[in-house]
């Protein structure tokens, strides 16, 4: 294979300073695009004592077309099942997997739901 050409570029997402659920990091993103285009990147932000959750972030793009940082837009997905959370304040959740599921529709256009 190739006509690839590997450039790093640099981080796309730190640690924010000061932001207590990422005082221990923002790690292994999982990427999807949205209906839209935009890029979202889905990191595990890594608290004080390991405890982390998912959040959700839209990266930015200078005019080239490279990445150049993120938008932070919250969290997506939160530790609140007791598996989740340890007595001693650890746990949250893991490594995030993103998976696009096609919508279906039925001969009325109302949604299909497969059960």
């Amino acid at each position: 294979m190739g006509g690839f050409e590997l450039r790093r570029l640099g981080r796309v997402m730190e640690p924010e300073p000061g932001n207590p659920r990422e005082s221990e990091g923002v790690l292994n993103p999982a990427a999807a695009r949205g209906p839209g285009g935009a890029l979202y990147l889905f990191p595990r932000l890594t608290a004080r004592g390991n405890y982390s959750r998912i959040g959700i972030a839209r990266v930015r793009f200078d005019e080239a077309g490279d990445p150049t940082g993120v938008e932070r837009l919250g969290v997506a997905l939160e530790p609140e099942a007791d598996y989740e959370r340890r007595p001693d304040g650890s746990g949250g959740c893991e490594d995030p997997r993103v998976t696009f599921v096609e919508p279906s529709v039925d001969t009325q256009n109302r949604p299909m739901i497969d059960t």
